[in-house]
């Protein structure tokens, strides 16, 4: 059928090349190189999806966008025709002896089985802390999407008890608790208030019961008046000074665990909510701040995780020091710059994630050379604890590229712990001089350290945490590789494409969404890795479930399969995914036999993902990006920011 679906990929008229880089026409594929085992060039000039297969595009660049435009005459009664026959093959599967008889069936009634129980013992929880703070918060968000999937009141009053609970243990200001605090003091990172105002968000757009918007706005307000002058947030926040004991900035802007991110997308989804400019008025500001808060000598581009309101950085937790860091750029600075971007078009911000980019990308060719290579691997294979393996391949092997900071001058890098960095290279007279109070005099070189594994001597000073670095497990390159890609072949119009979507799809686009859920429901991948081993040793299916923990692993669903990221390309049967394809297949089932309409199925755009930013989730994955969905609109980026 001709031009079902219809991936954004704009005219090539539109395309902009601001670094010269090749056309799509004359994209040569990505390759990876044999001996290495990794991409030999992944720069911006290089950066393509051409000839990848969807297991690389994703991991590369994350989930995609699925856009889909009118059709004709013609076409429409192909695509009629063509859906018709994918309904009758999944009939015939579902009633196969031989196959899977009944699959989708028995899914469903796993799926449902498994929520009905869990409704009990969840809704007599009876307080807003400790283990239970995680638990309800998922729960609400898995019980309301239930119910947009299944019907059933059950499941919405679940979740609005939930709700409820979360709702109740608000602060008068605003805020939600910290455990073992009182109400003075707000601790911004992490989620612990800016998760619950999405979940007040979703428990409103179903509810319709204003109490849960007003809970949000009240959360948005109190975010608002603690910003700093920089236009960012610090890690936390003490109402009427004094100290709350913990590390981070009170007096600063943080881009650490959401800091500054996560206040950012209220004030946006508080400016569309409301329509108060209060809100926005000054979010352009986090822009200057992030160009002042660069650091390092050219070539390297970079920022540390917390600044005083001066943009001067400065030291938090043992392992947070005035160093330019990889995870500041994946987790804070760089979704900030596309989000400006994307409301404001000024090039210079997409300018300063390209170079930031390309400092990232020169590390990592720098580190893929064979016998750097080797070394990583001998350290992994010496002192990696057992418990940190996945299915062969080591957890806490090194990636290229991946060390916690850089000096600012670009001359070494490595881990940093108790406020200094291990450099992976041998330190010359000049690093031990001018970086003295940032570097570990005394930690050996990577070279010296894999002569120790190969030996079978215990790592120095009882470390193994050289390998384990937090930027190396927990980071993913893809939203900023996405962004780059999208903007390489169609400027900010192309990026805007990717980042936007339907509220409500036409006839037409309904049923090439349908043809395109039947496919997936008739994917032999995606019927196998849902399939229910109910019984069986080592089964990971819906019935398995402690608890609504998968709610909150779905954002790490695309990235690197040997870090914490990566579920999605699990191929060992059962999987360890096995519940979110469960979820998936029932839901696809469901849209292409028409039974979620044109309405629900469209949840509009992207916006400031809260979800899966870092990796980027399907633009028809069945958990999608609930967050901004709470409040669906098109395009989330028509926010007048530095403008009176």
């Amino acid at each position: 059928m001709k031009n079902v679906a219809r991936k954004i990929l704009p005219a090539l008229s539109l395309v902009v090349l601001p670094l010269g880089g090749l056309s799509a026409r004359t994209e040569a594929p990505l390759v990876i190189d044999r001996e290495t085992g990794h991409y030999g060039d992944l720069s911006y000039d290089a950066l393509t999806d051409r000839g990848l297969s969807w297991q690389e595009r994703r991991q590369l660049f994350g989930g995609e966008t699925v856009d889909y435009g009118e059709l004709t005459d013609g076409e429409r009664g192909a695509g009629q025709k063509e859906l018709d026959t994918l309904l009758a093959r999944i009939e015939v599967r579902e009633s196969q002896k031989w196959a899977d008889p009944a699959l989708l069936h028995r899914i469903e009634a796993e799926i449902v089985t498994w929520l009905d129980g869990q409704i009990e013992p969840v809704t007599a929880i009876h307080s807003y802390t400790g283990e239970d703070v995680q638990r309800l918060r998922n729960a609400a968000v898995g019980f309301f999407r239930a119910y947009e999937i299944f019907g059933g009141n059950k499941h919405l009053d679940a979740g609005l008890k939930c709700a409820d609970l979360i709702l109740g243990s608000q602060w008068p200001r605003g805020h939600w608790p910290w455990p073992g605090k009182g109400d003075r003091f707000i601790r911004i990172q992490d989620g612990y208030t800016t998760r619950p105002f999405w979940i007040m968000l979703y428990a409103y757009k179903l509810s319709g019961d204003k109490k849960y918007l007003e809970s949000a706005v009240r959360c948005a307000d109190v975010l608002l008046s603690i910003r700093r002058p920089g236009g960012g947030w610090g890690d936390q926040w003490a109402f009427g000074g004094g100290r709350s004991g913990n590390t981070g900035v009170y007096h600063g802007t943080s881009f650490n665990d959401g800091a500054t991110n996560d206040p950012f997308q209220i004030m946006v989804m508080a400016y569309h909510l409301t329509g108060d400019k209060k809100y926005i008025d000054r979010l352009h500001e986090i822009g200057e701040f992030i160009a002042r808060a660069r650091m390092g000598e050219e070539p390297v581009v970079g920022w540390c995780e917390q600044y005083n309101d001066e943009a001067r950085p400065v030291r938090a937790r043992q392992y947070e020091i005035e160093l330019p860091y990889p995870r500041a750029l994946t987790r804070g600075v760089g979704p900030l710059l596309i989000w400006l971007y994307l409301m404001d078009g000024d090039e210079a911000h997409m300018d300063l994630l390209r170079r930031a980019y390309a400092w990232h990308e020169q590390v990592r060719q720098k580190e893929l050379n064979p016998e750097s290579l080797a070394q990583w691997k001998a350290l992994a294979r010496a002192w990696s604890p057992s418990h940190h393996t996945l299915t062969g391949n080591y957890l806490m092997e090194y990636r290229p590229g991946w060390p916690d900071a850089w000096l600012p001058d670009g001359s070494n890098w490595g881990r940093v712990l108790g406020f200094k960095m291990m450099a992976w290279n041998p330190l010359t007279v000049e690093q031990k001089k001018r970086y003295g109070n940032l570097v570990d005099h005394t930690w050996p070189p990577v070279t010296e350290l894999a002569e120790l594994a190969r030996t079978h001597q215990p790592p120095p000073r009882g470390h193994n945490m050289y390998v384990h670095c937090h930027s190396g497990i927990g980071n993913s390159l893809s939203e900023i590789r996405r962004a780059l890609l999208e903007h390489k072949r169609g400027g900010r119009a192309g990026m805007l494409n990717y980042y936007t979507h339907p509220t409500r799809y036409t006839a037409d686009q309904y049923l090439q969404v349908r043809i395109h859920a039947a496919q997936r429901v008739l994917n032999m991948r995606n019927r196998r890795l849902a399939f229910p081993y109910t019984g069986r040793p080592g089964y990971t299916g819906m019935s398995t479930a402690e608890h609504f923990g998968f709610v909150s692993a779905k954002g790490r669903w695309y990235g690197d399969p040997d870090t914490k990221w990566g579920a999605a390309f699990q191929t060992v049967y059962p999987s360890r995914s096995t519940i979110w394809y469960q979820w998936q297949l029932v839901y696809d089932a469901k849209l292409a036999r028409g039974r979620i309409d044109a309405d629900a199925a469209a949840r509009g755009g992207r916006g400031l993902e809260s979800v899966a930013m870092h990796t980027h989730l399907d633009s028809w994955d069945v958990l999608g990006e609930w967050g901004m969905a709470c409040h669906e609109m098109k395009n989330y980026f028509d926010v007048p920011i530095g403008k009176k």
